[in-house]
């Protein structure tokens, strides 16, 4: 399986912090040659602004087997996020860890070895979000799942038409790199 690293402050893979669009979508398709055995498919490709700041303006690449998103501040990219589809293809990796293939929680202990956390919930297990300011990296995912819910009776009465649906959650869906 192909390898993808992260570099901090850096980019991952080719696509790196501080290009432009034209030069981030160039790199993407040459990265998407590599990774794709099949796909000959056509990107989407759209940039929008988000925000009233008009010097902020965030990117989206996507195809059935990839997405990312990309924060451009003044036509330069200062945060590139990478979702998790991509690791049927590639390893994503940070640390030498697989940022989809170990659970969010071994990820967070890891890197709280190198940096401070914030994160949106007290209990730092049952979070969705996560950045890790000095390091510069930002993991997601959309819902929290720890195995310590299963202790929960009113969780479990509540959950039990969805639960094998909630182990994907012990892994991150995106991981954003910031600058």
């Amino acid at each position: 399986m192909k390898e993808i690293i992260i570099e901090l402050h850096v980019g991952i893979g080719q696509l790196k912090l501080g290009m432009t669009s034209d030069e981030l979508e160039n790199a993407l398709l040459q990265m998407k040659k590599q990774w794709s055995n099949s796909s000959d498919e056509a990107m989407q490709m759209e940039c929008c602004a988000e925000t009233d700041d008009s010097n902020l303006i965030t990117g989206r690449y996507m195809d059935n087997d990839l997405f990312f998103l990309v924060q451009y501040r003044n036509g330069k990219a200062t945060e590139i996020g990478i979702q998790r589809d991509l690791s049927k293809m590639a390893s994503i990796k940070l640390f030498g860890m697989d940022m989809f293939n170990t659970t969010a929680e071994c990820i967070i202990d890891s890197l709280m070895k190198k940096d401070s956390v914030i994160c949106n919930e007290k209990d730092l297990q049952l979070g969705t979000e996560y950045i890790f300011p000095e390091i510069g990296v930002r993991l997601w995912r959309e819902r929290a799942f720890h195995q310590k819910l299963l202790e929960d009776p009113l969780y479990m009465e509540e959950m039990q038409a969805v639960l094998e649906d909630e182990y994907q959650y012990q892994y991150f869906q995106m991981v954003t790199i910031i600058g």
